[in-house]
């Protein structure tokens, strides 16, 4: 009985489609692709997870207005990461197709160092002065994660929006409390994203809420 043609399939390594025992391109056998791609798997899921370290670290050095849109698109970035990296890792184990998920991973992989980067400059290289806004503060909260988290909970000086999630230091967290008049120091930011520099008490004026430019 005449066998069938043998099934073509794709290099796990360089992605050529063949059929037989290993690649006519990288001369690797599906044992010896699959091996690559895991180890590729493992270093570029190092490489995006120190990212999304670099990211948290910038932003809380350099916090923007809107740090929670941008801690929340970033948390979405880094869970598909993670699934995608699982996902190549486990079909590589089988010896199964996974090219687009390993370039739609590859994709991942610098978005956290990008953010990191922008955010850090935006933040460093700013030099323009800051513009105080006074008002008060209405609630409190922190986490224990990577990274602390300590934000207060102050009425906006934006048009329409009703409340600013301000991040500040451990003494700062500590020092005020919910009530207290706080001015905040904003920057406009290199890049045009606006964060905040720090959080002081106000000078003892009768004035209760004004902006000023320092």
């Amino acid at each position: 009985m005449r066998a069938g043609p043998e099934r073509q399939r794709h290099c796990l390594n360089c992605g050529v489609p063949f059929s037989g025992e290993a690649c006519p391109n990288c001369g690797l056998s599906d044992v010896a692709a699959s091996l690559l791609l895991r180890r590729w798997t493992l270093l570029r899921t190092g490489v995006f997870l120190l990212g999304s370290l670099a990211f948290l670290a910038a932003a809380f050095r350099f916090p923007p207005l809107e740090l929670d849109a941008m801690l929340i698109f970033t948390g979405l970035v880094f869970a598909a990461g993670l699934v995608l990296a699982v996902i190549v890792e486990r079909r590589a184990l089988r010896l199964t197709q996974a090219e687009w998920m390993k370039h739609l991973f590859g994709a991942l992989v610098p978005v956290p160092w990008v953010l990191a980067v922008l955010v850090a400059a935006n933040g460093w290289l700013d030099r323009a002065r800051p513009t105080t806004w006074r008002t008060s503060i209405i609630g409190k909260f922190s986490s224990s994660a990577i990274l602390p988290n300590r934000r207060l909970v102050v009425r906006s000086w934006r048009e329409g929006r009703w409340v600013e999630r301000v991040s500040v230091s451990e003494a700062d967290f500590v020092r005020f409390q919910v009530g207290d008049t706080v001015v905040v120091y904003v920057h406009p930011g290199l890049a045009g994203i606006p964060w905040v520099s720090g959080v002081t008490a106000p000078p003892q004026t009768g004035e209760h809420f004004w902006k000023s430019t320092r």
